[in-house]
């Protein structure tokens, strides 16, 4: 079973606290294990240290993230612009800092972290001595959960806040709301904001009273076994440049080798199916049927050709094939109606992605928690949801839904 081990340094520095979680989806909901220690004790944490993936959290603070507009694409060339392209919004050193590289969005802008190489290479020799080498290290307030639809935070020793992938930071909790009523006002939205807010019991973040800002609360286990589990790959890992990992783990993929190779080979007989479906249609079916079972017959010799075209069948319903799509959509029209408040959400589009099997609704509502009770609902039937571009208009909220099966 793979694991990777999350380790977490605390806001004012002192202490760290370390967890393992597995990613089986079918393991258990928290820590596999976990402990805390005090940073003078750091040494003892390489008992705990196995051939996994391991990632460090940093303090929010000591992160900076940026969306700048490139001079380049190359990016050998952008390591060297984008420090003087920022100069004078980190107003330290250039020369002391790491500007780390992430990724393009959408508008053309490439996502930068920036942190101090002094305590960065500080932290990480203390973590070499005590045996211990991360291969990622982010900023812990990257791992704050996202959503295209909201803006969300999580609340501990600090708030931490997540508007865009790139844009992120953290404040004292008396402070928060000031600075959003600032962040609305300066980003002339233009319509209602809405922000989910992840808590412990007992931990409040009150935002109440701020002029369009509509909250939603979360309950949470703990603060870093909720950042644990949304952390994502593909976001900015500040191991670049110089500080690039040396780390040579070997690590034991041999028990994921069969699983592998056997979606692989169901994939392969999948897409030669749809292939022969597809060119069918102009009189080719016996040739590429052929071809078909030989195929299937070179993947699994020691499977009765029968089973094998059956699973391949199979295989084309479960993405959206002719056979599957009627029933498709009439199980995703039957749990929605089923599962959403058809008396207080008004319905005003609807339509079917056939090749994706997703039914997507326009709906309307009179406040933002009647739209997120739906989406509860519906997952809680059973169904793929995602909510986006929810927005309040005269007192009425509007959003997109789609739904779609769970394969």
């Amino acid at each position: 079973m793979k694991q990777r081990l999350f380790i977490k340094v605390s806001s004012d520095e002192k202490s760290l606290q370390w967890g393992r979680l597995s990613d089986d989806e079918h393991g258990s909901d928290g820590f596999v294990d976990q402990g805390q220690l005090l940073m003078e004790d750091a040494e003892t944490l390489g008992e705990v240290v196995s051939e996994e993936q391991i990632i460090l959290m940093l303090p929010a603070h000591r992160v900076k993230c940026f969306n700048v507009e490139p001079p380049t694409k190359n990016r050998k060339q952008l390591e060297k612009a984008i420090p003087y392209q920022l100069e004078e919004q980190v107003i330290d050193n250039v020369e002391t800092q790491l500007f780390a590289l992430g990724s393009f969005d959408a508008e053309g802008r490439i996502s930068v972290n920036v942190i101090d190489k002094g305590y960065l290479r500080q932290l990480l020799d203390l973590l070499k001595e005590a045996g211990v080498e991360p291969d990622v290290v982010v900023s812990e307030a990257a791992c704050v959960p996202y959503f295209e639809d909201a803006w969300s935070a999580v609340v501990g020793e600090q708030v931490l806040l997540r508007q865009e992938p790139n844009l992120f930071w953290s404040a004292d909790k008396d402070l928060v709301k000031e600075l959003l009523k600032l962040e609305i006002q300066s980003d002339d939205l233009g319509m209602s904001q809405a922000i989910r807010i992840f808590a412990e019991d007992g931990q409040q973040l009150n935002l109440e009273g701020i002029p369009g800002l509509a909250t939603q609360q979360e309950s949470i286990e703990s603060l870093f076994l909720c950042l644990a589990k949304n952390y994502r790959e593909g976001g900015i890992n500040l191991l670049q440049q110089e500080f690039a990992s040396q780390k040579k783990t070997q690590r034991n993929y041999g028990q994921f080798k069969l699983p592998a190779i056997a979606a692989l080979a169901l994939v392969i007989l999948g897409i030669v199916y749809l292939v022969s479906h597809i060119i069918s249609l102009n009189n080719k079916l016996s040739t590429l049927e052929e071809r078909t079972l030989a195929e299937t017959q070179k993947l699994y010799p020691s499977l009765p050709l029968t089973t094998a075209r059956i699973q391949i069948n199979n295989s084309y319903r479960n993405i959206g094939g002719d056979d599957g799509s009627s029933s498709s959509f009439a199980g995703l029209i039957d749990k929605s109606v089923r599962a959403m408040d058809a008396k207080n959400i008004q319905f005003s589009q609807l339509e079917y992605i056939d090749s994706r099997g997703q039914l997507s609704m326009d709906v309307s509502a009179q406040s933002y928690e009647i739209l997120t009770q739906s989406q509860r609902n519906l997952e809680a039937a059973g169904l793929k949801v995602d909510m986006r571009n929810a927005s309040e208009n005269g007192g009425v909220w509007t959003a997109r839904i789609s739904v779609g099966l769970n394969q």
